[in-house]
């Protein structure tokens, strides 16, 4: 069973008002110091009923308030539910399906679930790299605002096309792709090859050996097939 919970922040901003109206003393920013406690109780209904087949799986969804994932209700929410998806509103404008900001996003379970055996064994190593060379491309981008792009070196030229690849092929997929997590492995690898073999510090020498894709063209195509959804 898929259960989506929205809007917390809404469930959320209501306990405050009610505990302003009860005189409660608060805690972070005006909230009631039991909503952590709240929050809990909700959230780990998720889970298996022991005697029962099949699960109970629960996406809340909350906008952060003024767009700061430091506020106590996507805070806590993270906290609890051991990770987050995040939206990011620039990726949205650049017309991205799904907007993901990579990022801020994580799973504190994600490596219970993938590797040899489970995915690919590539999977842990390959995902290590691709989030550090594309917050080394972010922070590039930043500085690229200042000098221009003809200060930097080659290798960090190579950083801004993997960032812009990897948005425009890795993340945006469209909602009605059919992409299997081999194919997304492949492009991952189609992407980090841009990069030089020394800058792959995060994967190992055997599978730099069996995955690495040689002169991988700045142009490549990484799409995947597209397939009619589910009526």
């Amino acid at each position: 069973m898929l259960t989506i919970l929205t809007d917390m922040t809404n469930y959320c901003e209501a306990l405050r008002e009610i505990g302003a109206a009860r005189e409660e003393v608060p805690g972070r920013r005006g909230y009631p110091g039991y909503m952590y406690t709240d929050l809990a109780q909700l959230y780990e209904r998720a889970g298996r009923i022991d005697g029962r087949e099949g699960s109970v799986t629960q996406i809340p969804i909350l906008t952060m308030p003024g767009e700061d994932d430091t506020h106590p209700i996507p805070d806590l929410t993270g906290y609890i539910t051991e990770g987050q998806i995040v939206m990011d509103r620039d990726l949205d404008s650049k017309g991205m399906e799904p907007p993901v900001n990579v990022l801020p996003s994580l799973s504190r379970l994600m490596d219970d679930g993938i590797g040899e055996g489970l995915t690919r064994e590539d999977h842990g190593d390959l995902k290590d790299q691709l989030f550090a060379a594309y917050a080394q491309g972010e922070d590039l981008r930043d500085l690229v605002n200042i000098v221009g792009r003809e200060a930097l070196s080659e290798t960090d030229n190579k950083y801004l096309d993997f960032a812009d690849r990897f948005e425009t092929e890795f993340v945006d997929q469209g909602f009605r792709t059919n992409r299997d997590i081999d194919q997304t492995l492949d492009i991952g690898w189609e992407l980090i090859s841009l990069l030089p073999k020394t800058e792959l510090n995060r994967i190992g020498e055997d599978l730099i050996e069996e995955y690495y894709v040689e002169d991988a063209g700045v142009d490549g195509d990484a799409g995947s097939e597209e397939a009619p959804a589910d009526d």
